[in-house]
């Protein structure tokens, strides 16, 4: 199992897929970052809500610009002398991410390119080793697998470092931030994310919210005699603010960045309790892969050059960098 820092018929558990469909429609909504939550499914299916076909246009090249926006970076010959052979022979890194959720790692409103933090970081490493960048979109639980299975390089996904995947990966540190509580304008239920006992509360499917920071909180509650938090799990951070827009649930866990991200997009509609557990967030690779020296040197020569904060800062997220590439050794 994978766990983001990103359906099934059990209980407790939604499915919104819907097979091909419901997922386009997911990343339409979260092409338009989030400003369309309450309108119709009909609306969504047709493109942008609220705009003319020109003016969607406009949004869509608007967007999409964002994406190349560090073609500058140069190559650094001491980084790319550490690449693997089998990666200078291909002349790419195929990396793999779970894209659910602005501003780490969404669809341009285009539905086709790929922009957000993530992205970005991707791209500027692949350019600073001197190799293309292909990304892949994978479901969050079948991240880890394709990398066993050595169908992908390296994923940035916003992977904190759980047991269970320092079993699996190495990863590299490249980011910090924590889980938060994301309510309805207001906070008409008093929450508090100390205060979720009895109440419905939505997280992502495979994301450390669901598999640590709720359970814990539950635990806390039935500890004290009262009832357990219910967890709605859905298939993406995007899909939770959702049902949080629509009443169905009461509150929302989340990466930080994606509900700062919804809130300042849609201030009439969500707000930030609190923040939970901050912890590093990491690059994972395959455990023992002859590329992680490489993306570590990489890595640093963003770092040092000034373009790994220029992201950050891109994407409203100065305050979620790291000192150093390091190696993480511990579970967050």
């Amino acid at each position: 199992m994978t766990h983001s820092h990103g359906g099934t018929d059990s209980p407790g558990r939604l499915d919104t897929s819907g097979g091909a469909d419901g997922r386009m429609r997911r990343l339409r909504w979260a092409s338009v970052a989030l400003a369309a939550l309450a309108v119709t499914a009909t609306a969504c299916s047709s493109g942008q809500p609220g705009t003319t076909k020109g003016g969607e246009a406009k949004a869509a090249a608007d967007t999409t610009g964002k994406f190349d926006a560090f073609a500058g970076v140069t190559k650094d010959d001491a980084a790319a002398a550490k690449l693997p052979a089998r990666i200078k022979s291909a002349g790419k890194l195929v990396v793999v991410m779970n894209v659910s959720s602005p501003p780490t790692k969404f669809y341009a409103t285009d539905n086709k390119t790929i922009i957000g933090l993530n992205p970005d970081l991707a791209r500027a490493l692949g350019r600073v080793l001197g190799v293309q960048t292909q990304i892949q979109d994978v479901q969050l639980d079948g991240i880890i697998p394709g990398l066993s299975a050595k169908h992908f390089d390296f994923a940035i996904s916003s992977m904190s470092a759980t047991p269970e995947r320092l079993k699996a990966l190495d990863m590299v540190r490249y980011g910090a931030w924590g889980t938060s509580l994301a309510v309805a304008k207001g906070n008409p239920a008093k929450l508090t994310v100390d205060g979720l006992c009895g109440h419905k509360i939505a997280v992502q499917q495979g994301s450390i919210q669901e598999a640590v920071r709720l359970p814990g909180l539950s635990k806390a509650c039935q500890t004290g005699g009262k009832p357990a938090v219910q967890p709605v799990v859905l298939p993406s951070q995007t899909d939770a603010l959702m049902q949080l827009g629509s009443g169905r649930v009461d509150g929302v866990l989340a990466d930080t960045p994606v509900l700062a991200y919804a809130a300042v997009q849609t201030p009439d509609k969500f707000q930030l309790v609190s923040e939970m557990n901050r912890s590093p967030v990491a690059i994972g690779l395959p455990k023992g892969s002859d590329l992680t020296p490489a993306l570590q040197a990489g890595l640093g020569a963003l770092m040092k050059s000034g373009t790994y904060q220029a992201i950050f800062d891109k994407w409203g997220l100065k305050n979620a960098v790291t000192d150093k590439p390091d190696l993480e050794k511990t579970a967050s």
